[in-house]
């Protein structure tokens, strides 16, 4: 910028009294001449709050108790609304179980076709060999007592 636009805006904010940072700067101002009553006014508006809060609640359910009471049926249809809500997490919860179950029994057949691809692919050697176990070039099996198992 030119410094002689800047002399120019300096000296017009200081003739009108306005600045860009005025809001901010009178804030501050503020602040720093009332900052302890100002933060001794939102701890007494805390304490207050959680001092009667207790009672607040209280008399908002009496309110709401007596309007219930007037009027029966603002009451059955919040009664009705309650159900309908129970009811459609029941039919989501068991929605979920169901699909859950399916994908469970999809891993499970997956897993199935996998072990059968591997036996044979492999043969029975697939599926590993107990220890104690040798065969020799028959086929035969024999287990370390020395038995022949055809």
């Amino acid at each position: 910028m030119d410094p002689l636009m800047e002399e120019e805006i300096f000296a017009e904010e200081q003739a009108t009294g306005t600045s860009l940072f005025s809001p901010v700067t009178t804030t501050f101002q503020f602040l720093a001449a009332h900052g302890w009553f100002v933060l001794g006014g939102i701890a007494a508006a805390i304490y207050l709050y959680h001092k009667f809060r207790p009672t607040l609640d209280r008399w908002r359910q009496q309110r709401e108790d007596a309007e219930y009471h007037k009027n029966p049926d603002v009451a059955l249809a919040r009664m009705e609304a309650v159900q309908r809500a129970r009811e459609a997490q029941q039919q989501k919860l068991l929605a979920d179980s169901q699909r859950a179950l399916e994908l469970q029994k999809e891993r499970e057949e997956r897993k199935r076709a996998e072990l059968t691809e591997r036996l044979e692919k492999y043969g029975a050697a697939a599926g590993g060999q107990r220890l104690g176990e040798r065969k020799d070039e028959n086929g035969t099996l024999y287990y370390s007592v020395h038995e022949c198992i055809d």
